[in-house]
């Protein structure tokens, strides 16, 4: 073989070329945030996926009377309810979309905060004229709170509404509308099949449609029928999840709703219990099985158009000179138009004209006069509101003098403040016990009112914190001065919820009042586990799953955590 001359100038060139590929091809990690779900045919890392499956208009009750094969198997591996909540609202237009609970599932958010009422899915927000820079909030989805968090991650939502599709599901990977529940079934089957997606939503129409013809009822065939249908859809899905090529190394959390219920005459959009009454599953392979059981409350809302008083003209309610008192209230409150709770300026909430528990900006105060004889006045934050959850305040006071006060505040059964001070209160406090009609822009609810004429030692206080239903039972009962439960079994003449307590005034209302039911999520029941699962609490367990944080303002809350040990098994 005949020998080349080698030119060294040529290989020194050649030299440098190879190093600088070499450089150009340095393999550098990208962090996780960025990768979402990026194949790599070395990552042996576990795939987290969420499979949500909603069945329009499926009555928890009902479902559960008549549970079908495939969600009887998923129980003993999930943490369910068929006492789930829909959403406190009612529709006008029972021919359109129910815009308002998709609007409440996909962001977390409560009816009254995102404001949502027709298929634009825009706010339907009620501007002030004397705030022009007022501007509309919109809250984000799941799919762009996951994409915000992994730019790379992947969705696909099915659904046969035209308008969710494109005015709230536009920022999806892919977005289909389905021409029927089966249309919809083999889209998913396809998608499980050939694809890689990190969230995916599917929404089946069927029981809805043959609950408005003959009746969201057992009774009707038709939507029984269209039950088991659903059901059959279900369980070829998890059956192709189960043989997907990498299915040992994904994990998926499959969650079924149905967002709302409906009546047996057909109707639905309302505020009664079956077309409230829901069903939520999360279901994971390595789960134990808990039914949640939690409890309900009603609540009264107060704002600027709702109000109640109390005459008083015997001082029953005052913590003037000389007297004792303990004021305990259960309340929820409602997001500002603009969002968080800090709009409020100096507005009252319960009042009389010596003491009251008032509102500045996302603080909730308790004021007491300083009276003819005392030196200084109470003023005193219980905490500032961070979420629309039910909590518990209480406010105790008592004269150990003509001129000074002992007082004590708690919120949730916690001692926020306890003091001695130079502090009367008026001589004279004949006025109205007043509650709401002030312009505060947070909303509230209040469960229950309880007025003692005593202040109680520190235990006591923070038993009564998670109390609720008192009976003469009550060892301090005979303190009761004032007891008004606000729900429709203590309503009379339509605007009249009575004293509990035999021989005191009753709360009387400036029209009639507005009662809601509401899932108890006192601090006690939220620790218990025993939940009432609301359209809220969808979203964040989605955001748990997929490992993307939790949004401190969301209206709903994170509880799958409480059971993350069970996800560890392979690492036993």
């Amino acid at each position: 073989m005949k020998k080349k001359e080698i030119n060294i100038p040529i290989i020194g060139s050649i030299t440098l070329m190879l190093l600088l590929l070499i450089a150009s091809c340095t393999k550098y990690e990208t962090p996780p945030a960025v990768a979402g779900d990026i194949p790599d045919s070395t990552d042996n890392s576990i795939k987290r996926r969420v499979l949500w499956i909603n069945i329009d208009g499926a009555v928890g009750s009902i479902v559960k009377s008549n549970l079908p094969e495939n969600l009887k198997g998923m129980l003993p591996k999930s943490k369910y309810t068929f006492e789930a909540l829909g959403d406190n609202r009612e529709i006008t237009d029972m021919n359109k979309e129910d815009a308002t609970t998709w609007a409440t599932l996909l962001t977390g958010m409560n009816a009254s905060t995102h404001k949502v009422k027709d298929d634009s899915y825009i706010p339907d927000l009620i501007v002030n004229p004397g705030t022009p820079e007022q501007k509309v909030k919109y809250y984000p989805n799941v799919v762009k709170l996951i994409n915000q968090s992994r730019p790379n991650a992947k969705s696909l939502c099915i659904t046969p509404h035209a308008g969710l599709n494109a005015n709230m599901l536009n920022n999806t990977y892919r977005t289909v509308t389905s021409t029927s529940d089966e249309d919809g079934k083999n889209l998913l089957i396809k998608s499980l099949e050939e694809e890689n997606m990190d969230f995916t939503l599917v929404s089946f129409a069927g029981m809805f449609e043959a609950g408005k013809s003959a009746g969201f009822s057992g009774n009707n065939a038709s939507y029984i029928t269209a039950l088991n249908k659903i059901d059959g859809y279900i369980g070829e899905c998890m059956a192709k999840i189960k043989a997907r090529k990498n299915a040992a190394k994904e994990d998926w959390l499959i969650i079924v709703t149905s967002g709302e219920g409906g009546k047996e005459d057909g109707t639905w959009g309302g505020l009664s219990d079956q077309e409230r009454n829901t069903l939520c599953i999360f279901y994971y392979d390595h789960y134990s099985s808990v039914e949640m059981k939690g409890k309900t409350l009603y609540g009264a809302l107060f704002d600027k158009n709702n109000s109640a008083y109390v005459s008083d003209p015997n001082q029953i309610y005052s913590a003037g000179a000389g007297r004792n008192l303990s004021v305990e209230f259960v309340a929820r409150f409602d997001q500002g138009p603009s969002g968080g709770y800090g709009d409020s300026e100096w507005y009252g909430m319960i009042r009389k004209n010596g003491w009251s528990i008032h509102r500045q900006y996302a603080a909730v105060i308790f004021y007491l006069e300083k009276g003819e004889n005392g030196i200084d006045k109470i003023q005193n934050n219980f905490t500032n509101i961070q979420n629309s959850l039910w909590h518990s305040y209480q406010v105790g006071t008592e004269s150990p003098t003509k001129t000074t006060k002992n007082y004590i505040q708690l919120y949730d059964g916690a001692i926020m403040k306890k003091a001695n001070v130079n502090t009367a209160g008026l001589n004279e406090d004949k006025g109205n016990l007043n509650i709401g009609g002030t312009n505060i822009p947070t909303p509230y609810y209040i469960a229950e009112l309880r007025i003692w004429d005593t202040m109680f030692d520190d235990k006591t206080y923070s038993d009564l914190s998670n109390q609720l239903n008192i009976t003469n039972a009550h060892p301090q009962y005979k303190h009761l001065v004032g007891y008004w439960k606000f729900s429709p079994d203590q309503l009379v003449d339509g605007r009249t919820i009575k004293n509990l307590i035999e021989g005191k005034p009753d709360l009387i209302f400036n029209n009639t009042p507005k009662l809601a039911s509401f899932a108890n999520t006192l601090p006690a029941q939220r620790k218990s586990g025993n939940l009432i699962i609301e359209n809220t609490m969808v979203v964040p367990q989605i955001l748990y799953w997929l490992n993307v944080g939790q949004v401190s303002t969301m209206d709903g809350f994170n509880f799958l955590e409480n059971f993350s040990h069970q996800e560890e098994w392979r690492q036993e």
